[in-house]
């Protein structure tokens, strides 16, 4: 994948019940110059099983050993980010 325009970081903990749209929200946009990290902050639901069963290119999967909260695993995905914004 090129250098994308856009980074989109999305940090989900446990967060199976939105996951889903929440996802498809951000992959439906008609801007489609961007990479989605989205990092599991050890979930114990079904979490991966939903990250993992999209096959879009600009996503970025990230799984956390243990939970870190919010702000450690936001700054781990804005180290990984390439996208010029």
């Amino acid at each position: 994948m090129s250098t994308p325009a856009i980074s989109v970081v999305m940090p989900v903990y446990n967060g199976e019940k939105y996951l889903r749209e929440a996802i498809d929200s951000i992959l439906n946009q008609t801007f489609s110059d961007f990479e989605f990290i989205i990092l599991n902050d050890g979930s114990t639901d079904k979490t991966e099983d939903i990250i993992l069963s999209y096959s879009d290119p600009r996503v970025v999967y990230v799984k956390n050993p243990e939970n870190l909260q919010i702000v450690r695993t936001l700054n781990s995905g804005i180290a990984l980010a390439k996208g010029k914004y």
